[in-house]
């Protein structure tokens, strides 16, 4: 089985070229999504297991619907500055992580408990 893939949606793309860049050493396979849109349609495309989201793209609800339609997605909230109350949110609203898009420890962090499955699985 492969390993999954993830979904990024950021607006700079600067920083989304970064990320897929070094999240290719990771997954199998990495998708960019423009819009909201467009990353519920590459989620079930690729029956993504992981989303890396730029609330200044994605607001909150979508997150939240997300959340409640992909049981076994693992999203990452990201924005550029620290808010606590904006973090909060974002976990409440069904992100398992919030932190800056450069972070790339805590994304990884978040999505482990995905990847070490799909590792298992293919042992």
């Amino acid at each position: 089985m492969p390993l999954p893939t993830v979904v990024i949606a950021q607006k700079d793309p600067y920083i989304t070229g970064e990320l897929a860049n070094d999240l290719h050493a990771h997954f199998a396979r990495v998708a960019v999504a423009n819009s909201g849109v467009e990353l519920r349609t590459l989620l079930l495309r690729h029956e993504a297991r992981v989303a890396v989201l730029d609330l200044e793209l994605i607001g909150l609800e979508e997150i939240r619907r997300m959340s409640d339609s992909f049981d076994d997605l693992v999203i990452v909230g990201t924005h550029r500055s620290p808010d606590e109350k904006l973090w909060m949110a974002a976990l409440n609203a069904g992100a398992a992580e919030f932190c800056h898009p450069q972070d790339i420890r805590s994304i990884l962090r978040a999505s482990r408990s995905v990847t070490k499955h799909h590792v298992a699985i293919a042992a």
